[in-house]
């Protein structure tokens, strides 16, 4: 009986002592330290680079000193298409599509910017034969070849306002050397020269092509009027124009724009968003942010093209490796990610702000989105809204729904699991989840730079809804080979399928037309 009674008294001893111990590993994860890993839903602040100055010809400065040039990027060479690769190598690696701002002047083979003469240093005299070569049209069918990676912006035509022949003044979409706006004839006429340079390489609207859909201001120079007839983004807006990034502060403080470092509002249809450098010079050679990622407070960082070049040729595959680190340890951050895209970037900005994610039991999630303006849906500013988990070795998410119907798409990186959920009306919603050692049996595995706007699943008909950059691979996972495959919009091209009998995943490799994307249905009938 004693003996019994010993037996009895140890089993709960080691019983009790096991469930403290686990109690305690619990609660050492639970503040981020070790023990099993928790999930939870993060919200997490999306992370993009600007890339300023791409397309000049030559790199040395012209504006130093009494110079009335252009200041270019600081470097004294002569650009080549190679200058261009490092920076799609690190978009493929990285799986994303780089914002690039381009200055188009030294692009002109027809000397066309004689026409407005305060878009260059020699007004109507303009002569641009010592840049004209076949370098040129190299340079920019590879960046037509690179959509999907390189995102072509606008920037600028020479970066600057010539009033007169040699006189130069800052810069070239706002006066801050004055705090006066340009007329707005005269930007105007500016926007018409960089379509016209466009079109000397084949991109015109006829041609299928549209204009650049993100902006960056030279010298910060913009005119923030959101509440006036006229404004910087006004002109631009017309043109095709709906994102923005700059630095408010203390450039143009006379016009009273958003506050803070991670600011920013809606000025005629362009969301502009506040951006800061962190370390790396406009004219550094092979240079990325010295600010810790965690200590950034803009959710847009600043960076020039000489940043992503290296002295020499032998030297670029240590550059392009020195910001494939840096933005691997950005994925790495609990409460950030990389944006795949400037849509999706801009989209998720809008969504941290007015947007409430809360997840009060596990695996289930509040969102309500009731508080996005009108105005956002006016302009057409919105795209997927990303959540991720972290996950141990072996996890994934085996199961994820919003209003009991498809979430959009699904990516593993640096171990987390990313949710992309499809674009969001005005109301609330519920996302259901779990996590476990299966992947979910029906999804779209978004390792590219796609955006998928929604996707559902039947089992006599698939429908994914997206936004497509250059040339990729879409992967689809857990349908039947499709009998047939419809795409609605004829400038996206089926380039070949290939179906994987084992994993159940359909890949796609898509050719989207336009260089700054197509919209499209791909129905799979089975």
């Amino acid at each position: 009986m004693k003996k019994g009674l010993k037996i009895l008294m140890a089993f709960v001893f080691v019983f009790v002592f096991s469930a403290a111990q686990n109690i305690s590993a619990q609660k050492v994860n639970e503040k981020g330290q070790t023990g099993i890993q928790k999930n939870e839903i993060i919200f997490p602040r999306p992370f993009a680079v600007a890339i300023d100055d791409l397309g000049w010809m030559l790199g040395n400065d012209d504006g130093y000193g009494d110079l009335q040039g252009p200041y270019r990027i600081g470097i004294h060479r002569h650009m080549e298409v190679d200058n261009y690769k490092g920076i799609v190598e690190v978009g493929k690696k990285m799986n994303i599509r780089l914002q690039c701002l381009f200055i188009l002047g030294e692009m002109d083979r027809l000397n066309i910017l004689s026409k407005v003469p305060t878009t260059n240093p020699q007004g109507k005299n303009w002569d641009n034969s010592e840049n004209i070569s076949d370098e040129q049209i190299k340079i920019m069918n590879y960046v037509k070849e690179s959509a999907a990676n390189l995102e072509f912006g606008l920037h600028g035509v020479l970066h600057e306002y010539w009033p007169e022949v040699n006189k130069r003044r800052r810069a070239e979409w706002y006066n801050t050397d004055d705090n006066h706006p340009w007329p707005e004839k005269q930007l105007m006429a500016h926007v018409k020269i960089f379509k016209e340079i466009m079109a000397e390489y084949g991109m015109t609207k006829e041609a299928g092509y549209s204009f650049p859909e993100s902006f960056v201001p030279c010298a910060y120079a913009l005119y923030w009027n959101p509440k006036g007839d006229y404004s910087t983004c006004s002109v631009l807006h017309k043109a095709g124009i709906k994102y923005a990034n700059t630095l408010f502060y203390p450039y143009i403080s006379e016009l009273n724009p958003p506050k803070g470092p991670n600011a920013g509002g809606i000025d005629h249809g362009v969301l502009v968003i506040n951006r800061i450098n962190y370390g790396n010079p406009w004219y550094a050679y092979s240079s990325v942010p010295t600010v810790p990622v965690k200590d950034q407070k803009s959710d847009v960082i600043e960076s020039h093209w000489t940043n992503w070049i290296a002295p020499d040729e032998f030297l670029q595959e240590a550059t392009n490796q020195k910001w494939i680190t840096f933005l691997r340890m950005v994925q790495r951050q609990k409460n950030r990610y990389l944006a795949k895209n400037t849509e999706q970037f801009y989209a998720q900005w809008l969504y941290k702000k007015y947007t409430i994610v809360s997840e009060k039991e596990p695996g289930i999630v509040n969102i309500d989105n009731t508080n996005m303006p009108d105005e956002v849906y006016k302009s057409n500013l919105l795209s997927d809204l990303v959540l991720k988990v972290k996950l141990s070795k072996g996890q994934h998410i085996s199961y994820a729904s919003i209003n009991n119907k498809e979430i959009a798409a699904y990516y593993e990186d640096e171990g987390y699991g990313f949710i992309y959920l499809p674009i969001l009306k005005q109301k609330k919603y519920v996302l259901k989840y779990s996590v476990g050692t299966e992947m979910m049996p029906h999804y779209v595995y978004n390792d590219g730079t796609y955006n998928v706007y929604s996707f559902k699943y039947e089992k006599n008909k698939s429908v994914i809804y997206l936004r497509l950059y250059g040339q990729q691979v879409v992967k689809i996972t857990g349908i039947a080979l499709p009998g047939k495959i419809e795409i609605s919009n004829p400038a996206v091209s089926l380039i070949k399928k290939h179906y994987d009998n084992v994993t159940k995943t359909l890949s796609l490799t898509l050719k989207a037309h336009d260089i700054e994307g197509e919209t499209t249905t791909i129905n799979f009938l089975f």
